[in-house]
């Protein structure tokens, strides 16, 4: 009987190039219920119910308490207390604990959504004669670390959703294939059978680790774990909930000042600011605050409020920290010498993150690299058509990577 690492590899080692691939990037929002949604190469993983059912992805509003990080809930063996980030800026759209509703039933109607759009996607794009006689497959990608009944878990809820029973759905491990999808991006020549790298995967929610040895490099390329893994909850939705803490400490007494003028501020900083920001202190960025009046003490004027580069990198500076702190316990933990750290996730394109791990592990020896594409975590399989769907929270830099759904890849096979 084949392992499940045998299985996973069996998965990860089909490398040739689809004829087409597709990238679901419609989504339904609060509006729209079809194709004609938002547009963004990610979906929140946050669910909301209310007394006529629920509401999912970005079908939510930016205010109003959801459930976030539900995933990470089906590893009970792994401890996900809240982290001092966490602790020191909750979120206060977080829901309480539902009763009746463990992490199981919130993934399951989650993913249940997330299908019954991939079948509404499928039905617009192909034709139902293709449809009809293709095959469609389900792979689901989970932490490292993850526990064998975490995994069986993860199944249970998808086949739970539909997705397929047995050999027509998969489970595999999200570090690997990430690792493996960014090395065989980048060049291959600057590889060699050996090296040692921390993969860090920096999302929304979370920041995960883990170290890998390459172990051959042909026929395909093969990996093998170096250093157990480890995260924690300090990925780019923080720097979210620091800036709107920062707003409301120096705004908040405005009579004018309301949830609106919030939500206009937030989404400047979501789009422009955070995935801009190189950490140049003279860099300026006007935020929008519609009806406030001039302060110049508060530094608003004509409804906006100037943010200097250096108010930017104060909001950064504890997330960043901890990203650090993670990345050099992982270097620590691992005996080998570590040739290179690699970024992947939403956050981990970020220009300031990357420069700010390389001061701080160039010292030791250390590359930084970052994925060509940090967003893409699956390797390419053999099928002539793939949809590419991703979990994620808000914005390419939104929450729970490292969750333990992080991404689905739907695909077809000719016999």
């Amino acid at each position: 009987m084949a392992s499940h690492n045998d299985n996973e590899q069996e998965i990860l080692e089909r490398k040739i190039i689809p004829e087409n691939q597709m990238t679901v990037i419609q989504w339904p929002d609060a509006t729209s219920g079809g194709l004609e949604g938002a547009t963004s190469d990610k979906v929140p993983s946050e669910i909301q119910y209310y007394d006529q059912g629920y509401k999912w992805g970005f079908q939510i509003g930016d205010f109003g308490q959801r459930h976030q990080w539900f995933k990470l809930g089906l590893d009970v063996s792994q401890s996900h207390g809240a982290s001092p980030l966490a602790r020191q800026y909750p979120d206060p759209n977080a829901a309480p604990p539902a009763y009746g509703r463990g992490p199981a039933v919130l993934v399951t109607d989650y993913l249940t959504s997330l299908r019954i759009h991939a079948e509404r996607v499928l039905r617009y794009k192909l034709p139902q004669s293709a449809l009809a006689s293709t095959p469609v497959e389900y792979v689901i990608t989970v932490p490292a670390i993850w526990s064998d009944r975490a995994q069986a878990l993860t199944r249970r809820c998808a086949e739970q959703a539909g997705m397929g029973i047995g050999s027509d759905l998969h489970v595999i491990t999200e570090p690997e294939a990430a690792a493996m999808y960014a090395l065989d991006a980048m060049d291959p020549h600057n590889i060699k059978v050996g090296d040692t790298f921390v993969l860090c995967d920096a999302g929304g929610g979370t920041v995960d680790l883990i170290t890998y040895k390459v172990s051959a490099l042909k026929p395909v390329l093969r990996i093998v774990e170096a250093a157990p893994g480890s995260g924690s909850l300090c990925g780019s939705t923080f720097l979210n909930r620091i800036f709107q803490k920062f707003l409301e400490d120096r705004l908040g007494n405005d009579p004018n000042w309301d949830e609106d003028v919030l939500e206009e501020a937030m989404k400047r900083f979501e789009v422009t600011v955070k995935r801009s920001f190189n950490g140049n202190p003279d860099e300026e960025y006007q935020i929008p605050l519609p009806g406030l009046s001039d302060n110049i003490a508060n530094g608003v004027h004509r409804g906006r409020l100037c943010l200097t580069g250096s108010d930017v990198s104060n909001i950064f500076k504890p997330v960043i920290r901890e990203v650090i702190k993670l990345v050099n316990g992982q270097i620590d933990a691992t005996e080998a010498h570590v040739k290179a750290v690699l970024l992947v996730g939403g956050f981990g394109q970020s220009s300031y993150l990357r420069d700010r791990i390389r001061q701080a592990v160039t010292k030791r020896g250390v590359e930084v690299m970052q994925s060509p594409n940090g967003s893409i975590k699956l390797s390419s399989f053999i099928t002539p058509v793939t949809e590419i769907m991703q979990l994620d929270s808000r914005g390419p830099w939104g929450s729970d990577e490292g969750s333990p759904i992080y991404g689905l890849q739907l695909r077809s096979r000719h016999d």
